[in-house]
C-alpha cells in the first residue's frame, strides 16, 4: 500500500498581490526596526547587511561562525539570527 500526496501549485506574483490591496492600507511595522538587533553569521551577502543597516536595524555581522560559548553570549541580546 502506498500513500500519496498530491500537491496544487499555486502561483500569485508579487505585484498582483500588491495590486489588490486598498491604497489606505499600511503595512504594519510593530516594532521600531532601530529597536532590532539582527545577528548575521557565515558570510552572509554584504548586500543583505547594507539593506538591513538601511532599513534601520542594528546589524552585526560576522564572516565565520561563532564559537559555541560567544553564540549562546550573543544570542541573549538579538532578535534575529541569519546564517
Amino acid at each position: 500500500m502506498s500513500d500519496t500526496l498530491n500537491i496544487k501549485s499555486v502561483s500569485i506574483s508579487r505585484r498582483d498581490s500588491f495590486n489588490s490591496r486598498d491604497p489606505q492600507t499600511r503595512d504594519l511595522k510593530p516594532f521600531h526596526s532601530g529597536s532590532i538587533k539582527i545577528l548575521l553569521l557565515e558570510n552572509v551577502s554584504p548586500t543583505a547587511v547594507d539593506i538591513l543597516k538601511k532599513a534601520g536595524y542594528q546589524v552585526e555581522f560576522h564572516t565565520k561562525a561563532l564559537d559555541k560559548d560567544t553564540l549562546i553570549e550573543k544570542i541573549k541580546d538579538v532578535h534575529a539570527i541569519g546564517i
